[in-house]
């Protein structure tokens, strides 16, 4: 009995680990082109700076260093898209690490996420470049100096302006003409005090839920579904 539990605590414990290392989608260590100037994994800015950096790198060696000045709603935009956001449905929201260097003292500071698609499925209007923009946002201004692990931002419902109302599996799909098929860009934005600037640095970006994760946790529960099973069978 001791050694059954053992080695199922064993076995869980290889399976978190291992789900720990499923690589980042986006962690920014390669200037790759996108639609604008070249930049971290082809993130361009829209009214901000965006560059490479080492503060904040939890993955790897990089980080993506968001620098916005004076503005107040601008965006980090890249057009390189994983195949982990562009195999609907599944994608609940995405996952980074933020770094901050001080705290952002004035009245907001707000992250989100606006994903790009096209709709090209058959009886569908053929359009590109569809913005979705998702109500959740991330909360920075106040947030204490340092590196939060793990911070999320989920996909529902969309302020639109394509199909407000609905999640990123209800817009993203096969199935419906209108579904957007394709996803063409995927970007930060920042809504903030207009006079007032901020800086951030993130990396280790995962769209979730993540395919290799679940598929480990699983096995996991298999695992200990089979030692359960024998237990019970003496």
């Amino acid at each position: 009995m001791r050694k059954s539990l053992v080695c199922i605590a064993t076995m869980v414990a290889i399976v978190y680990s291992a789900a720990t290392v499923v690589a980042a989608d986006y962690s920014f260590e390669v200037i790759a082109p996108g639609g604008g100037p070249p930049g971290p994994d082809g993130f361009f800015g829209l009214g901000a700076t965006v560059t490479q950096d080492t503060i904040g790198a939890t993955d790897l060696l990089s980080s993506m260093k968001y620098d916005v000045g004076v503005g107040g709603f601008v965006g980090a935009r890249t057009e390189i898209v994983p195949p982990t956001l562009n195999n609907p449905p599944g994608v609940t929201g995405v996952m980074f690490d933020l770094t901050l260097t001080q705290v952002y003292t004035d009245t907001f500071a707000n992250m989100g996420v606006t994903v790009f698609g096209h709709a090209i499925n058959p009886g569908g209007p053929g359009t590109f470049g569809n913005q979705v923009q998702f109500l959740n946002e991330y909360a920075i201004a106040g947030k204490a100096a340092g590196t939060h692990l793990n911070q999320l931002l989920t996909f529902g419902p969309s302020v639109g302006p394509y199909r407000p109302g609905e999640t990123f599996n209800q817009i993203f799909g096969p199935v419906d003409p209108t579904d957007l098929t394709v996803a063409s860009a995927f970007q930060f934005y920042i809504n903030k005090n207009v006079l007032t600037p901020i800086t951030i640095y993130i990396d280790n970006v995962r769209f979730v839920p993540e395919p290799a994760t679940l598929g480990l946790v699983c096995m996991g529960a298999m695992i200990m579904g089979a030692f359960g099973g024998r237990r019970r069978g003496r």
